[in-house]
């Protein structure tokens, strides 16, 4: 018989060099992919012709990552994207900067003026709309040429987790809209609604077959047929297509946990949700409509801020915005703000570069409808110069996602 000799495992000192000579390498690399960073995109379904939100999710696993860049790959037949930034990057931040490579190949990259690193989170929310022509099938989206640094440019390794849209012929209900495609029409950001809030629904086959426009005054509550309600109420509607419409949360939503949203089209439900509701619900509008970036704000002249035409410090500026919640006095869906201002009923307040500016008007917007909230506000003196200072809106205890910026002198 053989001898056998044995090791105590509770002793390091009796595992030999050529042990770990054999097993370190393994067990080196299977503890650096299980702990290394990742980017992953999921696994959804739709029917033809659904636009659907398909986040781009980041784990650090206590990495240092700072900066990254990747190439999405996907079905430019089947398939079309569109991007805006992530709560993650946006905490952390960065600016999102994108680029056709070629059909179905897009290159995408998060940076910032800062060596802030990446929260764990949402780095990219994509809005993928799905060709009303495309077979049924599975169609890959796979992450590829993925670059990371840390605060030294050094490179820091990342895990992809490719991701998928399976495309069902199914004409469902519930399949034409879902929670994470009601988004705020100003930061496209998925979350509970305020009363009176400007909000987009993103969905398959849920408005007209052709794009719609209120004619007139913009308080129609049906456009070629496509109605949306909350608990029964008609919204005011601003814009309706087949996988998009942009409505005004009616004002008796408030102290609703949750209201219902129903999608009708020449009277039958097509599509209905519970969501949740909040007070408020404050996002700055931007000019580029993406919800990041140069927001949607006037000099003290009544000209377009931008990188071009900065504000001075101690100026005043103009904000426009949405999500402020129930008025005083109370909101009238779809009004055109005129002789009566209505101001909202918890208290505004804007950081300029992280400094409070002094708030001189708050309120209705006139001559725009009911929804829409105008802040005047003095730039702090103390606010740093440069083409994107940060700008945060506070309505009652909940402020706008980080990622608007303004021009300063």
């Amino acid at each position: 018989m053989k001898n056998h000799s044995y090791v105590n495992a509770s002793n390091p000192a009796q595992f030999s060099a050529k042990t770990i000579a054999r097993t370190g390498v393994a067990v080196f690399a299977a503890v650096m992919t299980a702990y290394c960073a990742e980017l992953s995109l999921p696994q959804s379904a739709a029917a033809p012709g659904a636009n659907l939100l398909l986040p781009v999710n980041f784990v650090s696993q206590s990495a240092s990552v700072t900066g990254i860049q990747f190439d999405l790959q996907y079905d430019s037949s089947a398939l079309s994207l569109t991007a805006n930034v992530g709560d993650a990057a946006r905490t952390s931040g960065k600016t999102l900067y994108s680029r056709d490579q070629a059909p179905g190949l897009t290159r995408f990259l998060i940076v910032g003026l800062n060596q802030n690193l990446l929260v764990d989170g949402i780095l990219i929310n994509l809005s993928a709309n799905v060709s009303s022509n495309a077979p049924a099938g599975t169609y890959p989206l796979k992450l590829r040429n993925v670059v990371a640094t840390d605060g030294s440019g050094r490179a820091v390794t990342v895990k992809s987790v490719d991701g998928s849209i399976t495309v069902q012929r199914t004409t469902a209900t519930g399949s034409r809209l879902q929670s994470a495609g009601v988004l705020s029409g100003a930061s496209f950001v998925p979350g509970p609604l305020a009363p009176g809030e400007i909000v987009t629904l993103l969905g398959a086959g849920i408005g007209p077959a052709s794009p719609q426009l209120p004619t007139g005054s913009p308080t129609s509550t049906l456009l070629d047929g496509t109605g949306v309600l909350f608990d029964g109420t008609p919204a005011p509607l601003l814009y309706a297509a087949p996988n998009q419409i942009n409505a005004i949360t009616p004002y008796n939503i408030n102290d609703k946990a949750p209201t219902e949203l129903q999608v009708t089209q020449r009277g039958p439900t097509i599509a209905d949700l519970q969501l949740p509701v909040a007070d408020t619900a404050p996002a700055i509008f931007t000019l580029d409509s993406s919800g990041t970036g140069q927001g949607a704000i006037l000099n003290q002249d009544g000209t377009i801020n931008s990188p071009s035409n900065p504000a001075d410090k101690g100026s005043v500026v103009v904000l426009f915005a949405t999500g402020s919640g129930q008025t005083d006095p109370p909101g009238t869906d779809g009004k055109i703000a005129a002789d009566v201002l209505p101001k909202p009923l918890l208290p505004v307040s804007v950081q300029i570069d992280s400094a409070d500016a002094k708030v001189l008007y708050a309120g209705a917007a006139p001559t725009l409808v009911a929804g829409v909230l105008q802040v005047n506000c003095v730039v702090p003196a103390n606010a740093r110069s440069g083409y994107t200072v940060s700008v945060v809106l506070t309505v009652g205890t909940t402020s706008s996602p980080a990622g608007v910026t303004l021009a300063l002198k």
